[in-house]
């Protein structure tokens, strides 16, 4: 992890070396003192170079004694500019002084620069052994020991009682050399506080650092303690007051580089107060000091090929050159391909992946994850794209299956960036599978990683860790992020008075941010009455609204939806006029999306501050929207200046009138107010600069009315085309294929599903609880109730109807919305016919519907999960299906509460992960058998069910009584009965007599009633008792065992004379079917009626099963009993 980079010695203004400086002067000859302060100043301002060259000169001068010629060795040491190998000579120059000078001053001098000059050479020991064998070392010897070479034990012996201040001096510095964690600031503190002085604090500040590195070293700092911020956060303001104090101090520069580093360089105070110093700064120093005066801008310092690497990034050709040269080499290095994957596109990426090996002496781990974060930047823009987002949820997945044991491993600043990436691809439960490893159990504070790391828990719904880890956050009352997430949090967990209360805490945080405004904004939007909107909004200062954003521009919206138009107005005109291209989309999506929502009345101005109007008009025959601005304004492509020629001319002209200027005919069409004319430039702009990644298309309506329908047929034929590919495919499930279909609107697509034969469904779930008290509801399975008509049968068991609350909102306003009696639906059939749908085609047609709907929004219990961790496994499907289908899931994990799943997949999966599960087949089953058959009632989900456009359970004795309804409705629901399920039903061991059973009682029902059977408007005019019976006996033929096709059929005719003995001329009726029947299937009358007289004779009687008597006969006597009493 990083750590503080410590340089407490170096020719900084350093108090110990000016001391000596000073003393040297004080006993160098008056000849000496001019020269030496030449050296002394070249020092001070950091001209070493010079300073070389004077120190040479100056020993020339000082050869002629030997006092003097070691004191300016002194100086050469002390300065930092004896070079290594002049250091022999430097050493014999001043040792000789140090055995014969016989001034205890000059002795000390040289003996302190002695030991500075053998630090950490061959000569140490010696340097060492010199001082140690002086009885009485002076102070400046004194300090320099201590400072380089004594051990902590000598350092504490030393500072006893009341040292004088060069000794504590060395004290200190000793400790920050040994890194003596707890010695260094509590001798610094001392030396502060006794001997107060730039140098004093300077010290003060690095052994503060050198506290700190132990707590650094355990973790990342934005996963460090508070504490240890609180500490790092005071160690910046010392390092920002000493760079005020002193910008030439190389030790302070190399503390504020150090902590700026720590920082990510998110800094600002820092960085602001290093850029004041920049040319102070020595990049040879180190790397970090080098980065942080390029950051500071002066980037000299870089290597080239570093400085080449910044070029790449802000040129497109650079980029692709340095791009090129990068794939141009065989292999790399771990370190150098950070910069390449942060450069390259897509394409490149995906040109260096298909490598077998990317990466030279890596291992396994580091190859597979330099290929995973490849991956993910290489996808990075796709997030909306389903197909790639799945192979990066795969690739995530096997990278942390394969290396999880190590992922703690990874440094948290590589993790962070790639979980962002995730997270951005709408992937956060991924993004957790890597930070989750990396994240420390102790208190954190709201930094960067704790903050993205919270996002991606919320976002997952891992809403129990989530509290987990914010209940950790020291200081989350303090941060404008973490109140947002709270407030989020609670509007997902329907407290809206705290959700708005955290918004308004958000305001005082930080009034100057838009986003607390916008968040308040949309809270009372959703969830607030006009009054209250609107006295909020005035607080909104004008201030906040002055410079385009998502979030300004998301307030606009919000004021106009309250009616403060003219606010938003205003600002509008301004940015077009400003930046038309950079604020077209959003100007389009502002006026549209009031156009979708209930506004108050907007009322448009004439003309707006700094612009006199627009006008719309014909330049050569090409037709332009322009606005007129005051001169004063720089204006863009779209403006015209109000004194230019152009300008005046349309101003003067009125509507329908043209006029000739320099050669060119202008002719004005239309005068607009400058709002208009901005949606219309905006408009224009949108269109013409669409890449084909905006969904946006403008299409000009044919004006004649003849023409506008065969248009729209045209338009909506294209695309049912594509929809229609989705309906045929098969395999696909329910709720990902309604998803897919209809994406906007969760009800439509399962209203639509459920009525679309073409759509595959599964069985209803016949697993799970068949006795639950409550069951959970999504858009499927309440739309499925109200097709059915089966609300009510449900509803009358006693069960519980339970909703998440936006589902019930969502509901609300679908059951609003076509019942309104301005709506009206636009379609194609199948033949690609325009096809309209009011609100009163649904209430003439599918009043069950909407009667059912209400039923169920009446009826509905809104219940919100209890805390807990959605599973991220389930997450993967989140976007797939529609939300409240998502809803019905995590609320029946969470509460235990059995879902009402229409889906066969998803339910099995529900299932065996050991959730609770409605077993619908059983439930509705018991349902609508204890209701009395009632064909008005049951008629809509029957034929929907004949159809084969859902399941439905039905049992025998319903198909009796379907069969004995006299009308022909149920005639074609039987028919169709029998030709999509029939199979299904009665391929059973016993079930072929049933059907002949169902057969005989839906044609005595009808005989002589066909008129009767009409009795409906919706009531076909035709009888399908013939599709009937063909479709019937056929089945039966193909379902009723062994033997010819003539004795099977002379089965079917002598069961069916049984049962109409009594009745003659049904019978003869009857037989005319079987003979037609036969003619047309081309089978022998003769063996028909062979074998019927086999049968009438009892020789083959044990062909017809006694158990399938047993089951038909009890149904047969019931069904009987209630035709005669119709």
């Amino acid at each position: 992890m990083t750590s503080l980079e410590q340089h407490h010695s170096g020719d900084g203004d350093n108090i110990g070396r000016d001391k000596i400086i000073n003393e040297i002067k004080s006993l160098a000859p008056a000849d000496l003192v001019a020269p030496m302060e030449l050296v002394f100043e070249s020092l001070r301002q950091k001209n070493i170079t010079t300073a070389k060259t004077q120190i040479v000169m100056l020993k020339a001068i000082a050869q002629r004694e030997p006092e003097s010629a070691a004191l300016v060795e002194v100086i050469s040491i002390y300065g930092g500019l004896v070079d290594a190998q002049d250091q022999d000579a430097a050493w014999a120059t001043v040792a000789r002084i140090v055995s014969r000078a016989t001034n205890p001053i000059i002795r000390d001098v040289c003996q302190a620069a002695l030991l500075q000059l053998s630090y950490r050479t061959a000569r140490e020991g010696e340097a060492k052994d010199l001082y140690v064998s002086e009885p009485s070392p002076g102070a400046y010897s004194q300090e320099a020991y201590l400072r380089f070479y004594a051990d902590e034990k000598q350092i504490q012996t030393a500072v006893k009682g009341f040292p004088a201040e060069g000794v504590l001096t060395g004290a200190v510095e000793g400790a920050i050399r040994l890194h003596a964690t707890n010695l260094a600031p509590e001798l610094a503190t001392r030396l502060n506080s006794l001997y107060s002085s730039y140098n004093a604090r300077v010290l003060l500040a690095i052994a503060t650092g050198v506290a700190l590195n132990p707590d650094l070293a355990g973790h990342h700092f934005w996963l460090t303690r508070p504490e240890v911020k609180e500490r790092i956060d005071k160690l910046r303001d010392m390092a920002i007051q000493l760079l005020d104090e002193s910008g030439t101090d190389g030790r302070v520069h190399d503390l504020s580089c150090s902590i700026i580093d720590i920082y990510q360089y998110q800094s600002a105070e820092l960085l602001e107060a290093l850029k004041k110093r920049v040319q102070h700064l020595d990049p040879n120093r180190s790397e970090v000091i080098a980065r942080c005066k390029a950051l500071a801008g002066d980037d000299t310092c870089l290597p080239q090929a570093e400085r080449d690497l910044q070029a790449a990034y802000g040129d497109p050709q650079k980029r692709q050159a340095w791009c090129r040269q990068f794939h141009e080499a065989s292999t790399h290095q771990l370190e150098e391909v950070g910069p390449f994957i942060n450069l390259a596109n897509p394409s490149e990426l995906g040109e260096w992946l298909s490598r077998k090996q990317i990466l030279a002496g890596a291992s396994e781990m580091e190859e597979a994850y330099i290929r995973l974060v490849a991956d993910i930047f290489r996808r990075s823009g796709q997030a909306g794209n389903p197909v790639h987002r799945r192979e990066v949820s795969e690739h995530v997945d096997r990278f942390t299956t394969e290396w999880e044991s190590a992922l703690h491993t990874i440094a948290p600043t590589g993790l962070f960036e790639i979980a962002e990436r995730l997270f951005a691809l709408n992937l956060p439960n991924m993004a957790l599978k890597l930070t989750t490893h990396v994240m420390p159990s102790h208190e954190l504070w709201p930094s960067p990683y704790v903050l993205t790391h919270l996002h991606c828990l919320q976002e997952a719904g891992q809403n129990k860790t989530f509290d987990e880890v914010l209940a950790r956050v020291k200081g989350a009352d303090q941060s404008v992020a973490l109140l947002s997430f709270q407030s989020v949090q609670a509007e997902r967990c329907g407290d809206i008075d705290l959700a708005i209360k955290l918004s308004e805490s958000m305001i005082e945080l930080a009034p100057e941010r838009p986003y607390v405004w916008y968040r308040r904004c949309y809270l009372l939007s959703r969830y607030r009455n006009l009054e209250e909107q609107r006295l909020f909004h005035e607080r909104v200062p004008d201030s906040v609204l002055l410079n385009p954003s998502r979030e300004v521009k998301g307030i606009l919206f919000f004021l106009t939806l309250a009616g403060s138009f003219k606010r938003a107005e205003s600002q509008w005109v301004k940015w077009m006029i400003e930046d038309p291209r950079g604020h077209a989309v959003d100007l389009v999506n502002f006026h549209f999306g009031l156009s979708t929502r209930k506004t108050e009345p907007m009322q448009v101005s004439p003309s707006v501050e700094r612009c006199l109007g627009a006008v719309q008009y014909t330049h050569e025959g090409d037709t332009l929207v322009r606005l007129i601005v005051d001169d004063e304004l720089e204006g863009s492509e779209c403006t015209l200046k109000a004194s230019s020629q152009v300008g005046q001319l349309l101003q003067k002209l009125s509507p329908g009138d043209c006029e000739n200027l320099n050669m060119a005919t202008y002719k004005v069409e239309e005068r607009l107010p400058p709002y208009v004319a901005c949606v219309r430039i905006a408009l224009t702009l949108r269109h013409v600069q669409n890449d084909g990644s905006d969904c946006f298309v403008m299409m000009h309506m044919p004006s004649d009315p003849d023409e506008l329908i065969p248009f729209l047929e045209e338009k909506m034929a294209k695309r049912a085309d594509r929809r229609e590919d989705l309906q045929t495919m098969g395999a696909i499930p329910l709720y990902l294929r309604g998803r897919a279909l209809y994406p906007s609107n969760a009800f439509k697509a399962a209203m639509n599903c459920w009525t679309d034969q073409r759509l595959t469904k599964s069985r209803l779930c016949n697993i799970g609880d068949t006795e639950p008290t409550a069951v959970v509801l999504d858009a499927y399975s309440i739309t499925y109730l109200a097709v059915t008509n089966t609300a009510g049968y449900l509803l009358d068991t006693g069960n519980s109807l339970v909703v998440p609350a936006a589902t019930k909102e969502t509901l609300e306003a679908f059951l609003t919305e076509i019942s309104d009696e301005d709506f009206m639906l636009l379609g194609v059939t199948d033949g690609g016919r325009l096809v309209r749908t009011t609100a009163s085609d649904i209430r003439e047609r599918d009043a069950h519907v909407l009667e059912n709907l209400s039923l169920i929004l009446g009826n509905a219990t809104v219940v919100r999960p209890a805390m807990h961790d959605e599973e991220l496994d389930a997450f993967t499907v989140k976007d797939a299906v529609d939300a409240t289908v998502y809803d019905a899931m995590q609320l029946s994990i969470a509460n235990e509460i059995p879902w009402l799943c229409m889906d066969g997949t998803f339910g099995a999966l529900h299932n065996m992960k050991g959730h609770s599960l409605v077993n619908a087949e059983t439930v509705l089953l018991r349902a609508m058998v204890k209701t009395p058959f009632d064909f008005e009632q049951r008629r809509h989900a029957l034929v929907l069910y004949a159809l084969g456009a859902l399941p439905l359970p039905l049992t025998l004795l319903d198909i009796y009584r379907l069969a004995i309804t006299p009308s022909t409705l149920a005639g074609f629901i039987l028919f169709k009965i029998i030709q999509t399920h029939g199979r299904e039903i009665f391929a059973a061991e016993g079930r072929p007599i049933i059907l002949l059973d169902t057969i005989y009682l839906h044609l005595e029902r009808l005989f002589c009633n066909e008129a009767l059977a009409v009795t409906s408007r919706y009531s076909p005019w035709v009888s399908y008792s013939s599709h009937v019976f063909n479709h019937g006996i056929s089945l039966y033929l193909a379902l009723s065992g062994t033997g010819s096709a003539e004795f099977r059929l002379a089965n079917a005719v002598h069961r069916m004379a049984q049962l109409s003995i009594d009745n003659q001329s049904f019978l003869k009726s009857l037989m005319d079917r079987f003979v037609h029947f036969a003619r047309g299937h081309f089978m022998s009358m003769e063996a028909i009626r062979q074998n019927y007289q086999s049968i009438g004779e009892g020789r083959q009687q044990h062909e017809l099963s006694a158990e399938s008597e047993a089951e038909s006969r009890p149904i047969m006597a019931t069904v009987t009993s209630e035709s005669q009493k119709e």
